[in-house]
């Protein structure tokens, strides 16, 4: 026989949801000959739930750790699903605080949650196994092998610091993805505005991914157009020029009617970009002969003309 006690916070909202936490795992976790039981009581602030097991057959090697792992895992799971999302409220608190961006955490949190990659939205399977989960776990299991009551607030408190600083990394690194995505789009705004305000210099721009240059461009006669400024720009800082930037500043500079993209399905992020900055101007094509003198193979599509 082998026991246990969790005290936690006596929060009705944190009990109710590790109650059913508990339940949920038994439902789920077969631990057949081991059996677990536990009952409650009220200690003042404190709600403390005792865990007991027993085993229809001799504990071995394996099942004499049973009870410990199953206490473990609920604590874990309790912890990431009720606390975490908890302290990273705080955190966010302080670091939009900081930035005056406080109104704007609904649109930031989706960010931080793609980061943290723990659980897609609305899943909350327990043995959904991740990286942080385990670790929190890990941390839980060792410290019942010394132990046999466990402090869940003081737990959080003092034990799992490493993993409060990870999520302040996390938060950040949310934060961040979630202003340049905002700085990119009020970029793209002002392009935009640029672009409807720009007199027309070409009726149709064709571009097509080349070896030795990001790109090369034609007009609508199949005539290459050349920009030695711009490809001299780009060359002196090539390393850190992303094929993106001389691909839109070639368009702007160009001031096509219409842009054509070759075999734009190889590169289905750069359509997307030069879409949002040009919006219905753009067409793709993967067929032409352009096309095909970048493949240099026949796909058996018919041909789209120039």
């Amino acid at each position: 026989m082998q026991r246990f006690a969790v005290w936690l916070e006596n929060v009705p909202a944190h009990c109710d949801a590790f109650r059913s936490i508990v339940s949920e795992l038994k439902k789920r976790v077969n631990m057949e000959p081991v059996r677990i039981t536990y009952r409650e009581q009220e200690q003042g602030d404190y709600r403390l739930f005792l865990f007991q097991s027993t085993s229809t057959e001799e504990y071995n090697a394996e099942t004499i750790e049973w009870a410990r792992a199953f206490v473990s895992l609920a604590v874990a799971e309790w912890i990431l699903r009720v606390k975490e999302p908890e302290v990273l409220e705080e955190i966010a608190a302080d670091l939009l605080a900081a930035e005056a961006l406080e109104e704007e955490w609904p649109l930031i949190l989706p960010y931080v949650q793609r980061i943290c990659q723990d659980q897609q939205e609305g899943d909350t399977d327990l043995l959904h196994a991740t990286a942080r989960k385990a670790a929190v776990y890990r941390k839980v299991f060792a410290y019942l092998e010394e132990e046999r009551e466990l402090n869940v607030l003081g737990f959080v408190r003092f034990r799992l610091q490493d993993h409060w600083n990870e999520l302040f990394e996390l938060v950040e690194t949310g934060l961040d993805d979630y202003l340049e995505d905002k700085q990119y789009q009020e970029f793209v705004e002002l392009l935009r505005y640029y672009i409807a305000a720009q007199e027309t210099k070409q009726e149709v721009v064709h571009v097509v991914p080349s070896v030795d240059k990001p790109f090369l461009l034609y007009d609508k006669h199949g005539t290459r157009l050349r920009l030695d400024q711009l490809d001299a720009i780009f060359s002196i800082g090539e390393q850190n020029s992303r094929e993106e930037d001389y691909l839109v500043s070639a368009l702007v500079t160009l001031a096509p009617e219409r842009i054509v993209m070759h075999l734009a399905q190889d590169r289905p992020a750069l359509l997307q970009t030069v879409r949002s900055i040009f919006d219905g101007k753009v067409m793709s094509c993967h067929s032409c002969p352009l096309c095909l003198a970048g493949r240099r193979a026949l796909d058996g599509h018919k041909p789209t003309p120039l």
